[in-house]
């Protein structure tokens, strides 16, 4: 019996272990290729000098970046800046000051996560990563500070779930229609705490912005793991990384490691057993809308425009939905028009590099055209931090991964999720909608029962 991708890559990653091929439940320790922490890196720094630690193992391995709480400029959180900083220094770890940009994408755009490897950070949304080809998952702050000091941690491996992907996206629908409509019609803990593998014809057609929406928001669906295919797509981002970086004197990976992946790509094997399968036929989803107050409740954008649910703020922010193609899908339904009069529209994109390639291609000046307020390249409101929180009584709409109660401030708000465009169309009339008409169908639900890790299911 193979291996699903996630046993294959702990197994690579293994430092000690059982001495056999790895399945589902083993435990192990692992060697992440990277471990990155932000604003909570002054916690691990604790944890990490209580365990007695005076140095860091590998500072290769770790990535510090200040994303969470960069508009509060109270000398406590500077000072805690400060700190961070100075031991960054003093140990050689690579630091990213505020208004670089958040942790996730930093990871991705700079060179940190490549397909094949193994990474985690002491942040939620940590499997962003997966859409590289890469296992990205969360630790907690103490497994984080056993990471600077050993260079290691102990992981169970988690049963897997295989989507198969069908068809193509329709006009309109976007990665983040794909996640809602996931996390809508399998709401009863199917994947939680699951690796789930992405594969069939459907992933050729997304982008790889799409494909980091998606992993990116499987945190809130459950798994501990979104992982996608390498492929043309994922080679041509590489590529890309790989020359910015070249440019400004840094190389992470080589051009030969890049061909290795074209020619190699690291994949799950053709008989690995998987707890259960679902089918999604891309052809079939629809905008839709999460919420409000849990991703698990959807509802088609069609349904919402008829019942003209009013708004106060609307947000493109945050690491699953600020990146160029989603501020320049926003930007094309903003084009020569106006925020609605009652409405505040917040904008930040992902990163510092994000908003200098928006800014170059004309998308942020399309935006701030239309009335938006500018935020720093950082978490902010999604966290429910700096300015433009939800106050009691009002309703948002958000290009964000989170909806639950106060996520985004005051526990009297409502806040619904969707993509960038919905979220721009709503800013403009004033209550969700999206930038076209969409039928009001939904998808089918096609999910097999779960069975034991080592059974199959179809």
């Amino acid at each position: 019996m193979g291996q699903t991708i996630v046993e294959k890559i702990a197994q690579s990653h293994m430092a000690e272990g059982p001495n056999r091929a790895l399945r589902a439940g083993d435990f192990l320790s692992i060697r992440p290729h990277r471990c990155m922490t932000h604003d909570n890196t002054s916690a691990v720094m604790s944890k990490f000098k209580g365990i007695g630690a005076k140095r860091v193992k590998n500072p290769n391995q770790l990535t510090f970046a200040l994303d969470h709480d960069i508009q509060n400029q109270d000398e406590s959180n500077l000072k805690k800046y400060r700190a961070i900083e100075a031991f960054a220094k003093e140990h050689g770890v690579d630091f990213y000051p505020a208004g670089s940009g958040i942790g996730h994408q930093i990871m991705v755009e700079r060179g940190y996560v490549v397909p094949g490897s193994f990474v985690v950070a002491s942040d939620s949304h940590s499997n962003m990563y997966g859409a590289l080809g890469a296992i990205g998952t969360p630790i907690v702050r103490t497994d984080a500070a056993a990471v600077w000091a050993t260079g290691e941690f102990w992981w169970q491996i988690p049963r897997s779930i295989q989507v198969v992907l069908e068809g193509k996206l329709p006009t309109g629908a976007t990665g983040k229609d794909v996640i809602i409509t996931l996390c809508g019609l399998y709401n009863h803990d199917e994947c939680l705490n699951a690796a789930v593998e992405f594969t069939g014809p459907g992933v050729a057609a997304l982008s790889m912005d799409a494909r980091f929406s998606i992993s990116n928001m499987t945190t809130e669906w459950g798994p501990l793991v979104g992982w996608f295919p390498v492929d043309t797509v994922t080679v041509a981002y590489m590529r890309g990384v790989h020359q910015r970086l070249k440019a400004i004197g840094v190389e992470r990976f080589t051009e030969k490691q890049i061909e290795g992946w074209a020619a190699n790509p690291p994949a799950p094997d053709a008989d690995a057993s998987y707890a259960a399968r679902i089918v999604l036929d891309l052809a079939e989803v629809t905008p839709h809308v999460s919420g409000p107050d849990t991703v698990q409740a959807m509802q088609s954008v069609a349904e919402m425009e008829v019942k003209k649910v009013a708004i106060q703020k609307a947000y493109l922010v945050s690491c699953v939905n600020s990146r160029v193609e989603d501020l320049d899908a926003a930007a094309n339904v903003l084009k020569g028009k106006k925020v609605a009069a009652g409405v505040k529209f917040y904008l930040g994109a992902a990163s510092q590099w994000v908003q200098e390639e928006a800014e170059k291609r004309g998308i942020w000046k399309t935006l701030m055209d239309a009335g938006a307020s500018p935020l720093p390249p950082g978490c902010g409101p999604c966290i429910g931090l700096g300015i433009g929180l939800l106050e009691a009584g009002e309703v948002g709409i958000s290009a964000t991964n989170r909806n639950f109660k106060g996520r985004m401030g005051s526990r009297d708000a409502k806040c619904y999720l969707a993509s960038p465009e919905v979220v721009a169309a709503s800013a403009v009339a004033g209550y969700i909608c999206g930038p076209q008409e969409f039928r009001a169908g939904s998808p089918r639900r096609q999910f097999s029962e779960m069975t034991v890790a080592s059974g199959n299911a179809e």
